[in-house]
């Protein structure tokens, strides 16, 4: 019903099918629909594990869908009290919610104001990017993003290149190893394995894309983009790596994967955290992504006991 229909066409990582895809068995599953005078607000929507929900299991966040995107406070405090009511109804004993970005929409701010004046307290928070695609829709040059890079990139659109959809094959063979290879350099363990990558992409063939970026005929970097909500692409991976230009891909693969989402009416590319998996800013990493136009925000995980 289109009056139910929640904000953005529901949270990817919220879908039953997406929890499939992760093995979560049923019984582990927990769902609470919140209705108010019988009209829908929203939906928590998670994982029980050792008596506690993770909302973002087994992803980069959860956290409620909502059918307004900008709802009076009443609705998330009643939300999020009908939620915490029905947990310690169950018999959990703590709700652990990994947040969206607040930039995401005029909810997520208050919405997070709801959860800390509820009893949360932020158990993590991770420096996230984002490059907001409004200025871009209105006209603006994508270009202008890259200030001093701004060379770099037009002499590499005026050479051969193109940013291709995997599906499968020798290609997906050849993502998966620049994508691993990339963390290997940066002294990181393996990402999402190539079998998964073909999975998901085959579940959502809408809404996940695994992009290889070729110059000159060379496989020379990768990406997989999640669109998380319909107006919202999140970067899950990137990295270039096994090539021999004498400057790196990834300015060009930044600009490409921005114009992909521009012409989609993507209004929010999410270039996701840029801080160790405690919290510590990787200086070099927030400063790439300022120099390719991102702006700074905060993702954060929230915590509450219900003992």
């Amino acid at each position: 019903m289109k009056a139910e229909r929640l904000l953005g066409g529901g949270l990817l990582f919220c879908d039953a099918r997406f929890h499939d895809l992760n093995a979560v068995p049923d019984g582990d599953r927990w769902r609470h629909e919140h209705r108010r005078d019988g009209r829908l607000v929203g939906v928590l929507e998670g994982v029980v594990t050792d008596g506690v929900l993770l909302s973002g299991h087994s992803a980069p966040f959860g956290g409620p869908d909502l059918v307004r995107d900008d709802p009076p406070i009443e609705d998330l405090l009643d939300l999020v009290d009908g939620a915490l009511a029905a947990a310690r109804a169950d018999g959990l004993t703590g709700v652990h919610v990994r947040s969206r970005p607040p930039v995401y929409g005029p909810a997520e701010p208050v919405l997070e104001y709801v959860l800390l004046n509820r009893g949360f307290t932020v158990g993590h928070c991770d420096v996230n990017q984002h490059v907001d695609l409004a200025p871009l829709h209105a006209g603006r040059d994508p270009l202008s993003l890259f200030k001093r890079k701004r060379p770099y990139v037009r002499a590499a659109l005026e050479r051969p290149h193109e940013l291709v959809e995997v599906t499968g094959g020798e290609d997906l063979t050849t993502l998966h190893r620049i994508l691993d290879t990339n963390r290997a350099a940066h002294g990181r363990p393996p990402g999402l394995p190539r079998d998964y990558l073909e999975r998901v992409r085959a579940l959502f063939p809408d809404r996940v894309w695994l992009l290889l970026l070729r110059q000159e005929g060379q496989a020379v970097a990768a990406a997989v983009v999640y669109r998380v909500l319909d107006d919202v692409d999140l970067l899950v991976a990137w990295g270039d790596a096994e090539h021999t230009l004498e400057r790196s891909p990834m300015d060009l693969l930044a600009h490409l994967l921005v114009l992909r989402s521009l012409r989609a009416g993507v209004r929010l590319f999410d270039l996701g955290p840029s801080s160790e998996k405690d919290g510590t800013p990787n200086v070099g990493l927030i400063a790439f992504k300022r120099s390719v136009g991102a702006a700074a925000g905060t993702r954060k995980v929230l915590v509450a006991s219900l003992r």
